[in-house]
């Protein structure tokens, strides 16, 4: 008798296991980072009608070849922390750092043009002044960023 069918099942459980074995250990480092966006030295202050937005591009002069970027709202008390397709924390690297703070030009419209209260240098990755190495066991400190108006 044939013991081919018997064993195929099992190669073929085997094989699958490797795979998804080998699929897991492909999920890059992802150290996390949060911090706290100052204004002039103090806290940012975000509410109903201001928000803020950091946006961490990788930049890719400093050997930064990640795909994505990766977004944070700022709370009421200046603080963020980051994401990587749903996960904590972002993959190791350097990341050019664009800051998008505003409010409505009409308080009493929430929908209406947004007005910049921040240096207009902070919305553009080409013209940020701001750059961040992520890497594992930082000190919070390595992700306070700081503004000017």
């Amino acid at each position: 008798m044939n013991s081919f069918p018997l064993k195929f099942p099992y190669l073929l459980s085997m094989f699958m296991v490797f795979i998804l074995l080998f699929v897991g250990c492909s999920t890059p480092n992802l150290p996390p980072v949060s911090g706290q966006l100052l204004l002039d030295d103090k806290p940012i202050s975000t509410d109903k009608t201001k928000t803020a937005i950091i946006n961490f591009h990788p930049d890719s002069s400093k050997g930064n070849t990640a795909k994505s970027i990766a977004v944070a709202s700022v709370s009421e008390t200046g603080q963020y922390t980051l994401n990587f397709s749903g996960k904590p924390g972002i993959p190791e690297g350097w990341y050019k750092v664009t800051v998008n703070y505003s409010e409505p030009t009409n308080p009493k419209d929430p929908y209406s043009t947004p007005k910049q209260l921040i240096s207009g240098k902070y919305s553009s990755k080409d013209s940020t002044p701001l750059s961040v190495e992520v890497k594992a066991n930082a000190p919070p400190s390595n992700y306070e960023l700081k503004v000017t108006k």
